[in-house]
């Protein structure tokens, strides 16, 4: 039989079969241990019941792509959840987070959350924002689960696929997933008054059936964007999208300091973002520092 794969976590596999429209147990047979295979939620696997709650695994089946952070296999929709406040937005994660999505060739939403913590003062600065996004191509949503603003357009663009929630902790990926998706039930905790930050209260990615069709992967959240671990330095220049309308006089430019670069005299006219151009030299540089320590 054919399944999927909902849930992982440590040695624990939930499968779902749709034939029979119900959940049980894989066990990784000996030949997928051996050759080191990983099963990830969202994985499509070809299974066999050797008791009425059990199914054995036989094989994988091929991925058209695969989010390793968080883990998720054979995504359609990636929504990057931030917020305004608690914790306060970093263009320079969401930055991270969205060429991270262009290297792995994922379809990006991006959620502003919270909007009812956004100060009257605040409006005009967040968007800004908004319309710099929105400029490059970025849908965007802004969501209250206080006041219901945004959610049912979100609930829109997550049906009938399979979506992932990423962002950082405590920006109410949870919390808009047990406001959609009845009997969601998720853990959600308080964003830390110490650190600033949201506490991990996820531990594990699990697929939740939407439903109006698909299914949902509620995540582990994170501060830390590990952009480095995936992308190579040649690589990066390409996930910037707006930059790749600007032509530079050498083809491996880095838009650093190279003469004749489309890149930074487009920075100049204004016609690339200050903010985003800020936060690609800091990728730069951050992935320049891991791969020198490589070799």
């Amino acid at each position: 039989m054919r399944g999927l794969v909902i849930a992982r976590a440590g040695a624990k596999t939930e499968i779902w079969l749709p034939e029979e429209q119900r959940v049980v147990l894989g066990i990784p047979r000996g030949k997928l241990i051996k050759q080191g295979e990983r099963i990830y939620a969202g994985d499509w696997v070809q299974v066999r019941n050797v008791s009425p709650h059990e199914v054995a695994i036989d094989a994988i089946e091929e991925r058209k792509n695969l989010l390793p952070q968080p883990p998720v296999a054979n995504v359609d929709k990636l929504l990057i959840v931030v917020s305004w406040r608690e914790p306060d937005f970093s263009n320079l994660v969401l930055d991270g987070l969205l060429a991270q999505a262009e290297f792995f060739e994922l379809p990006v939403t991006i959620v502003f959350n919270k909007m009812d913590l956004v100060r009257k003062r605040e409006v005009a600065k967040l968007e800004k924002w908004v319309r710099l996004y929105e400029s490059i191509g970025y849908p965007v949503l802004k969501t209250s689960v206080e006041t219901g603003e945004g959610l049912d357009q979100l609930w829109e663009t997550m049906k009938g696929n399979l979506v992932v929630l990423a962002g950082p902790s405590g920006v109410g990926k949870s919390s808009i997933l047990n406001a959609l998706i009845p009997g969601a039930q998720l853990r959600t905790d308080e964003v830390s008054e110490k650190t600033g930050r949201g506490r991990h209260v996820t531990t594990e990615v699990r697929l939740l059936p939407n439903p109006h069709g698909g299914w949902v992967a509620d995540t582990p959240g994170f501060q830390k964007v590990d952009l480095p671990q995936w992308v190579a330095l040649e690589t990066l220049p390409v996930l910037y999208r707006e930059f790749n309308q600007f032509p530079c006089q050498f083809n491996n430019c880095s838009h650093t300091n190279e003469p004749g670069c489309g890149v930074r005299a487009a920075v100049e006219r204004g016609q690339i973002a200050p903010e985003r151009y800020q936060t690609y030299l800091y990728w730069w540089d951050a992935t320049r520092q891991v791969e020198e320590e490589q070799f």
